[in-house]
């Protein structure tokens, strides 16, 4: 603002003196350089004495003219009523220009205010008043007395091999071979969508064993990811805080929902366990069924026919004594 004003009155101020003066005025004119005569001596011939007194007369109109108009400068003062006009004009707009430069200082000053306030730290520690407590991943530990359960314990805390976890641990499916043929059509159907799926449940159960694998195996990862996330949100440090203080508490807020969600993805994890063993049990029963079928319709022709051989010829040769 200052230096506006400055480059303003800078443009009043190199502006040059205008005089006017009415005709008829009566004025003193000061000469800043010697004045030049003609010869009067060539051109009229003089006497001594006449060239003396004419002498005297010429030195004391210089002595006039030299010295008068010194005090011309003090005692003649000329009025310009244009000049003043104008002078006023220029003080008026001035003013307003200074009006508006002092009401975009206030405007600016608000702002400052405003963006200082919002940026000032809360007034304590961020790290005991909202650091949430962790809850630390277990992986799954079980028994293994034959060592069929090994490979599913594996797959369970890192995902790797989940197939072969559940061939291992599961009975495995016989097929029906030539044994179809003599069923009709309608058992037929049945007994194909029944192997097919439990085919199915064992494709849901390994996909579910891997699942959970990879999510025990990415645990460290995700853990290490939200301690960070917490550290910078609850830090001192200038440098890490570049917004105001409000989003300190909504990063806050975030950690503490994130630490939520990571427990109860690890609820479900758990009850997806249950899930897939209890799909697991219904699997075994099924392929127990399937298996009995199986077995029925291969073995149980010849053993019948084995076991009721001869019945009907003893019956009928049968005599009461």
């Amino acid at each position: 603002m200052a230096q506006s004003s400055t480059r303003i009155l800078d443009r009043f101020l190199n502006l040059l003196p205008t005089v006017t003066i009415r005709e008829g005025h009566r004025i003193k004119v000061y000469l800043s350089g010697d004045l030049e005569l003609p010869a009067y001596r060539a051109a009229f011939p003089l006497n001594r004495r006449s060239s003396m007194i004419r002498r005297l007369l010429l030195g004391a109109l210089l002595l006039l003219v030299c010295v008068l108009p010194v005090s011309a400068q003090f005692v003649s003062v000329v009025y310009d009523p244009t000049n003043y006009a104008n002078a006023v004009l220029r003080y008026g707009q001035l003013q307003a220009q200074l009006s508006q430069l002092i009401t975009t200082y206030n405007q600016i000053r608000t702002q400052y205010l405003l963006l200082r306030t919002q940026a000032e730290r809360l007034p304590f520690v961020l790290t005991p008043r909202y650091q949430s407590l962790r809850t630390p991943w277990r992986p799954l530990v079980a028994p293994s007395l034959y060592g069929t359960t090994l490979p599913w314990v594996t797959a369970a805390n890192t995902g790797v091999s989940p197939a072969a976890a559940v061939t291992r641990a599961t009975e495995a499916l016989v097929p029906y071979g030539g044994g179809l043929s003599r069923l009709s059509a309608a058992e037929l159907s049945r007994v194909q969508e029944r192997y097919d799926r439990t085919q199915l449940t064992d494709g849901a159960i390994t996909n579910g064993l891997e699942a959970i694998g990879r999510l025990r195996q990415n645990q460290a990862s995700v853990e290490t990811t939200l301690q960070n996330l917490e550290v910078d949100a609850y830090s001192d440090d200038p440098a890490l805080h570049t917004q105001v203080a409000v989003l300190d508490k909504i990063n806050a807020a975030g950690v503490a929902g994130t630490r939520i969600a990571k427990d109860t993805n690890y609820l479900l994890v758990s009850l997806l366990e249950q899930q897939v063993l209890d799909a697991t049990e219904r699997r075994e029963a099924a392929a127990q069924g399937i298996n009995a079928h199986v077995a029925f319709l291969t073995q149980a022709g010849p053993l019948l026919a084995r076991t009721t051989g001869g019945t009907t010829q003893a019956l009928s040769t049968f005599r009461i004594p």
